[in-house]
Formats: structure tokens, sequence, C-alpha cells
């Protein structure tokens, strides 16, 4: 199991359909496995996860748009980090990390 720190940006306008609070549910329900979970910010969890980085921010960040929102996961035991979606400077982020994957 890793712990993994989750931040995101949703924006606030319906997407495909799909309202901010529908957006924002979809991350909720994807982390939430039943294990470790901690969510009392707006926008940032901690969560124990089974899956590696890349999958767990895959899932993580399925129903969200590429183009409005974002997520970026992180494993702090091996600093290990996973993008989704509107990072403006993907470089930088990533220079806080020893591997880093946009997906």
């Amino acid at each position: 199991m890793s712990i993994y720190c989750v931040t995101f940006r949703i924006a606030n306008e319906t997407i495909g359909g799909k309202t901010y609070a529908d957006r924002r549910q979809s991350v909720v329900e994807a982390v939430n496995s039943g294990n470790g979970y901690w969510d009392e910010t707006t926008s940032f969890f901690l969560v124990e996860s089974a899956l590696n980085t890349p999958n767990f921010t895959k899932a993580a960040s399925a129903g969200l748009d590429a183009h409005k929102d974002m997520l970026v996961a992180f494993d702090p035991s091996d600093m290990s980090m996973a993008y989704f979606g509107a990072v403006e400077t993907p470089d930088v982020l990533a220079s806080f990390f020893r591997s880093a994957q946009k997906l």
C-alpha cells in the first residue's frame, strides 16, 4: 500500500454535461477505496491505495476534463508523481519529484 497526497483544481463550469460537483464527486469516488482516506479540505486528499502512482492518478482523474481541470498525485515515500490536465508549468512541478509522469 502507498499513501498519496492528491491535489486538484476543477473548473467551475459544466463540461460535457458534467458540473463541477459531478466531476469533484468522480474524484472522491475514485480515490476512496475504503482504505485510509482524509478529505477535510476542498482540494487536497490523503489516500491509501494499492495502485502505483500513474495508475492511481489515472483512476483519480478519469472523470475530469484535460483542458480545464487538473489533478496531481504523489507518493511521499518514493517521491514519484503523476499529473493530469491543465498544468501550466510542468517542468517546475516535476522539479520537486524524483520521477514525474504526464497522463
